[in-house]
């Protein structure tokens, strides 16, 4: 088995004069994904655990077009005596009203969302309580084993007792909770990142002279006892519970195959390894989707990056996730036809990472050209923004390594070319001609079918004039051809005018080379 052992980089979306152009509206082609879920995820801003208003945050989630918002619900966070390798006497962890459960950070997130208009993923995360571990002696535990890393817990959780865990988050936030908590939950997720170190430990064990993918045995038990309990407290959802949550290092690959009771090469375990992985009677695990997260290395280039592992499930290589759930729909494991989701996803910035960030508007090209790939590939459910706002740097680190600047804002709050061209994404592709180009994109705060102008110029600083007039589809995406002299060599911009007479502008683009799948 291929595992990537305390991997490091891990990172913890009017008139027109007919003169200007000759241009045929293309439906959108047969592969293509007519609807796909805005996720944007900043923990810090829409919990209040930052400087930034939380209430405002939210409402610009939903002002630039999320159409949910996800968060973690941390375990130990919530749970009554974390440090104590004992449960508390009297707690009851499938009750939600049990003394000593505080959700005081997730109910205002919830109202907050409800407010703003938008609905809620629920993302059940480590670290848990100490008490929460098959052997709680081992916790604390350094983080991935690594003296360098904090103190922690995510050593053998129990899945039992995650599953109560599991009720307590549903019957709280489920479209069965009474008051203002319930109705807005419309996905849920088990752990995140289980093929880490950093969040599931050990990962393998040597079991009997074989090596045994520990943390994927454990993480099918944890995703079915916490799809149990949503299946039973928030029935209406249970189809609606993605696993995997898979980083794109660390074997993901390998990881999604061992916990679907299948060999790296996705064969059925044979053998003595069907045991040790408990696998001899594999059931189908009634999945809602695979949640991935498909950053690049150190959330560096862009969907142009090629990845030099064959196990990894970098920006461009979606597919290979594909080619797991098809042989495991094919062999029972998991039901067919189900999505891939995007839960997670960012390219990191220059300033401040000055090691693996792009620059500025090379960022705001990234993140459209990411959402075109996608758009054309209809099992792709959802796509991702992780933060809104850069985070700051851990104290005594080296502020260029190992920091979220995947935000559309920086840390100060000032806006980067990203923020509009996550707003409006817009990609041109060049074709065979030099006269003819296809311009797509989307405008993504659109409620249904609008009308936006695309934009041209002749010059990198010239004024644009109204090219085309393109009419959206439900979910906001043109896919245009475009003819026009030279239009290879154009500067594009796409305008629209808000519901409340806002006029908005995408970033400015240039065409470039069509986008595909590396593999």
């Amino acid at each position: 088995m291929r595992r990537i052992r305390n991997a490091a980089g891990v990172m913890m979306l009017r008139p027109l004069l007919a003169a200007l152009a000759i241009a045929a509206a293309l439906a959108p082609p047969a592969a293509a994904s007519t609807r796909q879920l805005s996720i944007m995820q900043d923990d810090a801003a829409f919990l209040g655990i930052s400087g930034h208003d939380p209430e405002q945050a939210m409402a610009e989630a939903k002002a630039l077009g999320a159409d949910v918002v996800r968060t973690f619900v941390v375990w130990k966070s919530v749970s009554p005596q974390p440090e104590s390798r004992q449960m508390p006497p009297g707690f009851d962890p499938g009750n939600p009203d049990s003394p000593g459960y505080d959700w005081s950070f997730y109910d205002a997130f919830i109202d907050r969302a409800r407010r703003a208009g938008l609905k809620v993923f629920l993302t059940l995360a480590p670290p848990q309580p100490y008490w929460a571990s098959e052997q709680p002696e081992a916790c604390p535990h350094h983080v991935a084993g690594n003296r360098l890393l904090v103190l922690s817990c995510m050593w053998k959780p129990d899945p039992v007792l995650f599953g109560q865990f599991a009720h307590a988050v549903a019957r709280r936030y489920g479209a069965r909770a009474a008051g203002s908590h319930g109705g807005s939950v419309i996905l849920y997720s088990m752990w995140n990142e289980p093929n880490l170190e950093h969040y599931l430990f050990p990962q393998l064990e040597r079991i009997g002279g074989r090596t045994v993918d520990t943390a994927a045995k454990r993480y099918r038990r944890l995703w079915f006892e916490g799809w149990k309990a949503i299946s039973i407290s928030d029935p209406s959802r249970r189809n609606n519970v993605l696993f995997g949550e898979t980083a794109a290092i660390s074997s993901p690959i390998d990881t999604l195959n061992a916990a679907l009771c299948l060999d790296e090469k996705g064969r059925p375990f044979r053998g003595r390894m069907r045991r040790l992985q408990g696998c001899v009677r594999p059931r189908t695990l009634p999945i809602g989707g695979v949640a991935i997260h498909p950053y690049n290395d150190h959330a560096g280039g862009t969907v142009f990056t090629r990845s030099f592992s064959p196990d990894s499930v970098a920006a461009s290589y979606v597919p290979r996730v594909h080619r797991v759930m098809d042989r495991a729909a094919r062999l029972g494991r998991i039901p067919a036809g189900r999505g891939v989701y995007l839960t997670e996803f960012g390219f990191q910035t220059n300033p401040p990472d000055t090691r693996y960030g792009l620059s500025p508007k090379r960022h705001a090209a990234a993140i459209n050209e990411a959402d075109r790939l996608y758009y054309a590939d209809p099992r792709v459910k959802s796509t991702s923004q992780f933060e809104l706002y850069d985070v700051p740097s851990v104290p005594d680190e080296d502020p260029a390594r190992e920091v979220y600047t995947t935000g559309l804002r920086y840390l100060d709050g000032s806006a980067k070319p990203a923020l509009d061209a996550y707003r409006m994404p817009l990609v041109v592709s060049r074709r065979s001609r030099e006269d003819e180009v296809e311009v797509w994109g989307q405008v993504r705060p659109a409620r249904g079918p609008t009308i936006a102008d695309i934009m041209v110029s002749p010059q990198p600083g010239g004024p644009f004039t109204a090219a085309m007039r393109v009419r959206t589809s439900r979910a906001g995406y043109f896919q245009v051809l475009l003819r026009k002299k030279s239009a290879a060599r154009l500067h594009y911009r796409l305008r629209w005018r808000s519901p409340g007479g806002t006029l908005l502008h995408s970033r400015k683009a240039r065409a470039g080379r069509p986008i595909r799948y590396l593999g």
